[in-house]
């Protein structure tokens, strides 16, 4: 179907470059654009009698060829294979035909091209919706999720990861044609640009290829190598987090909340992965007043000297898994200086957490309250 629009736009155009009359008709043989606006709306029955038929060109000699129709050349104007209208020239067929081809060449390539723009346009309205539903409405309708995934060729049943990149001085859309031009990026890696300084990247892991869970950060580094190699070549800084492995697009809600809670959370470099994360996850989601109940008393009873000395120690023994020469380093303290504090601790509290893994779930919980707290 040929926009009456567009055809009139194409009628301006043309006319620019030549004295012939022009029409358009559209499929059903009424002329919608014309150099003659007194012919617009009038029915043109070489034209109807081109698209229903299988003629691409009818030359008229005479005006009593067919009622209504001046001299001229009428041909077909194929997009894709379908019979969308016709153009016809008026004027002497000898010596027009070439005006003919080439205005035919011409308004076929437009509206192929504009064919295109639109589907692409569609295309981006769906992704943009799609990409709605999965990262900003915590319970989407899971029908409309899958058939907006099909029209966009996605399949549900394959396993992703969301890779959230924090971008430093950098533009957001070239960067993500650099990763999107990779070999490594695939027609299932969802992709899209969330604002001026975060892209957002939906990857599919390897079916079977490799063991998953073990090798995901390597595949994960493979994936983004032209990226980070270009990164390194400009001087520019990006962050990755990675979130949660999903199989359901339901549950792609909660995947990139993961990677947003390491941005807000994780200080490890220039990549973090949640699963690296688990716990200081889990204690950061329960509820304040359920720590209220299960430490209020110790926060009472213990002396602001001792939980200084306790936030200290324990947050550099938590952030250097529990080796007492890296907590000293990271505290400029000397080892035994700390192992003094720590026993401290260990007496007052009765735990023990560099060997107990009770006591190191104690600690870590604690400290998380306080640091709510404080």
């Amino acid at each position: 179907m040929i926009e009456t629009e567009l055809a009139k736009k194409f009628i301006e155009q043309i006319t620019q470059y030549t004295e012939y009359n022009i029409n358009i008709m559209n499929e059903q043989g009424v002329i919608i654009a014309s150099r003659d606006p007194k012919r617009v709306g009038t029915f043109h029955e070489v034209a109807y009698y081109i698209v229903t038929g299988s003629e691409d060109i009818v030359v008229t000699s005479t005006e009593e060829d067919y009622p209504g129709v001046k001299p001229g050349i009428n041909m077909v104007i194929n997009i894709d294979g379908r019979r969308e209208g016709v153009v016809g020239i008026t004027g002497n067929p000898g010596e027009i035909k070439p005006v003919a081809l080439i205005t035919k060449m011409a308004i076929e390539a437009m509206l192929k091209y504009e064919k295109q723009q639109e589907e692409l346009r569609r295309r981006r309205n769906r992704k943009e919706h799609f990409t709605n539903l999965l990262i900003h409405v915590e319970y989407p309708d899971p029908g409309e999720l899958r058939s907006v995934a099909k029209k966009l060729n996605y399949s549900e049943n394959i396993v992703r990861i969301p890779i959230l990149c924090k971008l430093d001085d950098i533009k957001p859309e070239p960067f993500l044609d650099m990763i999107k031009n990779s070999p490594r990026h695939g027609t299932e890696d969802i992709s899209l640009v969330l604002d001026s300084s975060h892209i957002l990247i939906f990857k599919t892991m390897p079916d079977q290829e490799r063991k998953l869970f073990a090798d995901y950060k390597y595949i994960i580094a493979e994936y983004l190598s032209t990226a980070l190699k270009w990164l390194r070549e400009q001087e520019k800084n990006c962050k990755f987090y990675i979130g949660t492995f999903q199989g359901s697009f339901t549950q792609y809600y909660n995947a990139y909340r993961h990677c947003k809670w390491l941005e807000e959370n994780a200080d490890s470099g220039s990549a973090a992965f949640f699963y690296d994360y688990t716990g200081n996850y889990v204690r950061s989601i329960v509820p304040m007043n359920e720590l209220q109940w299960m430490f209020n008393v110790y926060e009472r009873e213990l002396s602001d000297g001792f939980i200084k000395t306790f936030m200290e120690i324990a947050g550099a023994l938590i952030k250097t898994n529990y080796n007492l020469v890296s907590a000293s380093k990271e505290l400029f303290v000397h080892k035994n200086t700390l192992l003094y504090r720590y026993n401290k601790v260990k007496d007052t509290l009765n735990i023990n957490p560099i060997e107990s893994s009770a006591d190191r779930f104690f600690m870590e919980t604690f400290y998380n309250f306080l640091r709510k707290e404080h």
